[in-house]
């Protein structure tokens, strides 16, 4: 196999040598053809400039023809030689060659399969190259819209840096407001605990002082029985005589000596009582007070005195006029607290009042007076406010500086008796712009001024504050 290998390449090599030959006599002949062109005319030496040229061309392919023959020896010298070389191997070198070319073409053809793969992996790759450009591309894209967004980004962290930066300033104000808002509290826990505790010792020693005022008057009513009947029997009439018993003055020293530690226990009693309801510290209820003439309950509440409460009717207040000097109803339903008393409580000149009232159609209105007093029996208990504050007008600047009048003492300046025609007292003038005292069932009245309107009162509560700053 390998010398016929050696064969075709050397006759392949002979053909190739043979046809440079005759390529190279041809580029002769057309060279010495275009030189007898250029050299001379196409006339009369026509056939000499032909025969000249014949000649030429036929020593150039004699020429050729000894160089192939040369060149044809010299490769039959060189197959012969290739031949005794070939002679001098052995059979079984042949078959080891013819092995190894088989192995050769084995490896080949795995090369070509290894190949074929690669060239697949090759294409494989160029796939992947191409997803990969398409994909930075995408990446190319994106930093340059993250480049155009990235100062856009930055304004608004610096913004947000600024908002963080309010807000953790704002943060540390409410922090602060919030331990003092704590400390606060904690400090109105500890004032509100304190003010139940002072509430509660206040309601025990009320209820001391109410339960030792009951134990004195069951006393005292035992040593009026005593006194009563020991005047009884002093006026007892002699059948005979017409003539009075006399009591032993030692017995009725005796019995006004066991009243005297009574009287002072009752009066030490009396003087420990608040004189209003701002120096009562408890739960809303009936207290007993001493505005300076005698003890009384009234219903205290936030630290405010009630004066007068109407709201379905029960208590009769068309009454003659010492009944509203001294006060009548129930303080826990309808009340009047009494103009003495309310004289004595604002004598001082530190009260304010406010009337809260409910309408008959559920409004709600109130009228607020900064300043306000009631003289004394000698001015008639005169009405005395100023500084009105509400969302219900000024009614009582109608009736201000008036004496109180009742159903049996008529002190207004109207032509009528406008206690008895509205059947309540009150302080009147040309009878009423306000009248919460008249009866119930005829209705008690308002004036809006504002709207030229009166306000139909269903409840009402008078209450009378202590102003702040007053002693």
């Amino acid at each position: 196999m390998l010398l016929t290998i050696i064969t075709f390449d050397i006759t392949h090599l002979f053909q190739v040598k043979t046809m440079q030959l005759y390529d190279s006599s041809n580029d002769s002949y057309n060279d010495v053809l275009q030189e007898s062109r250029r050299g001379e005319p196409r006339g009369e030496h026509h056939k000499y400039r032909h025969n000249k040229m014949v000649h030429s061309q036929i020593s150039r392919l004699s020429r050729a023809q000894d160089q192939l023959d040369e060149f044809q020896q010299n490769l039959q010298t060189q197959i012969l030689d290739v031949q005794r070389r070939m002679d001098r191997y052995e059979e079984p070198n042949w078959n080891l060659i013819s092995a190894k070319v088989d192995f050769l073409e084995l490896e080949n053809k795995v090369i070509r399969i290894e190949l074929k793969n690669t060239t697949q992996k090759v294409s494989d790759f160029d796939k992947i190259h191409a997803s990969m450009l398409e994909l930075r591309e995408d990446v190319e894209s994106i930093e340059n819209k993250a480049d155009k967004t990235i100062p856009e980004f930055r304004k608004e962290i610096s913004k947000l840096d600024v908002n963080f930066a309010q807000l953790n300033a704002q943060s540390s104000y409410l922090r602060e407001d919030q331990e003092n808002l704590r400390q606060s509290v904690k400090a109105i826990a500890v004032s509100v605990s304190n003010s139940i505790d002072r509430a509660e010792m206040d309601r025990l020693e009320m209820k001391k002082i109410n339960d030792s005022m009951a134990e004195l008057e069951a006393r005292s009513k035992q040593h009026f029985y005593r006194l009563n009947d020991h005047i009884l029997k002093s006026e007892a009439v002699n059948d005979d005589f017409n003539q009075t018993e006399i009591i032993p003055l030692p017995e009725l020293m005796g019995e006004v000596k066991e009243l005297q530690p009574v009287q002072r226990e009752y009066e030490d009693l009396v003087r420990q009582l608040p004189r209003d309801c701002s120096a009562v510290a408890g739960p809303p209820g009936t207290y007993l007070i001493h505005p300076g003439h005698t003890p009384l309950d009234t219903w205290c509440v936030n630290g405010s005195t009630l004066l007068q409460r109407r709201y379905n009717g029960s208590v009769e207040f068309n009454r003659k006029f010492s009944e509203y000097v001294h006060g009548f109803g129930d303080a826990a339903s309808e009340y009047w607290l009494g103009l003495e008393s309310m004289h004595q409580l604002t004598s001082d000149n530190c009260s304010s009042m406010r009337i809260d009232m409910t309408d008959i159609y559920g409004g709600n209105w109130y009228a607020q007076y900064d300043r306000f007093s009631v003289g004394s029996a000698d001015t008639g208990y005169v009405l005395d406010v100023s500084g009105f504050k509400g969302n219900a007008s000024d009614a009582f600047e109608y009736q201000n500086h008036m004496e109180f009048s009742a159903i049996d003492r008529d002190r207004d300046i109207s032509n009528t008796h406008c206690a008895a025609n509205y059947e309540g007292g009150w302080w009147f003038s040309h009878c009423q712009h306000v009248n919460i005292n008249g009866k119930y069932t005829l209705g008690l009245t308002w004036f809006d001024s504002a709207r030229n309107e009166w306000i139909a009162v269903a409840t009402s509560e008078m209450r009378m504050y202590r102003r702040p700053g007053c002693p």
